[in-house]
């Protein structure tokens, strides 16, 4: 299995060849320096979410373009093989399975440190999120409202305004979504822990 930097480093190569991009022209859409993405496409920088995010508004694509890659038949994610990607402050970011666009769907598992926060600025029109709270207590806060959520308890929202999970008193968080995407269906699941 290779690794999330070479995933991520591969897909943004292929990405920006096929669109007949230079390094300028991709700094210039993401605002990311041309050295960074030049270190992101050589695998000799991880890149934070922050960056990856960065790219994909810059580009006009979801991150999971950035983090697929084709999966066999049968696959096993051990916790020695789980691909990691260093996030925004307090939050970190576990790959379990990555997006396929036959399956529509990916699994993602969160570590949030207490008392954190992690907005999500709008989703295109049309995205709706599905959230259960599988384990814990947190909050979301879409638009000006907040909504506290109890394990077994969901929230269910167009995710075309801000949003945000908040583990505001830093016990486990399980929470699972749901989020269709471009005509599509794509199915997102993430557990969210604090550190």
């Amino acid at each position: 299995m290779i690794s999330a930097n070479e995933t991520v480093s591969r897909n943004l190569k292929r990405i920006r060849q096929e669109r007949n991009l230079t390094l300028d022209d991709l700094a210039i859409l993401t605002g990311v320096s041309k050295s960074m993405l030049s270190e992101i496409e050589r695998c000799t920088k991880s890149p934070t979410i922050s960056v990856l995010e960065k790219i994909c508004r810059g580009i006009k694509i979801p991150l999971v373009q950035l983090t697929y890659f084709e999966t066999p038949q049968i696959s096993l994610t051990a916790n020695n093989t789980v691909k990691h990607y260093s996030a925004w402050e307090g939050f970190e970011l576990f790959v379990l399975f990555e997006f396929d666009p036959d399956k529509k769907f990916e699994i993602f598992r969160h570590r949030i440190a207490p008392n954190s926060q992690r907005v999500s600025e709008c989703h295109e029109a049309g995205i709706r999120e599905y959230i259960i709270c599988t384990r814990g207590v947190f909050s979301v806060q879409v638009g000006e409202q907040t909504f506290p959520l109890q394990e077994g308890e969901a929230l269910q929202f167009l995710a075309n305004c801000r949003h945000a999970p908040d583990n505001i008193i830093g016990i486990t968080i399980g929470l699972m979504q749901h989020i269709p995407h471009l005509g599509s269906i794509k199915y997102t699941y993430l557990r969210f822990e604090p550190l």
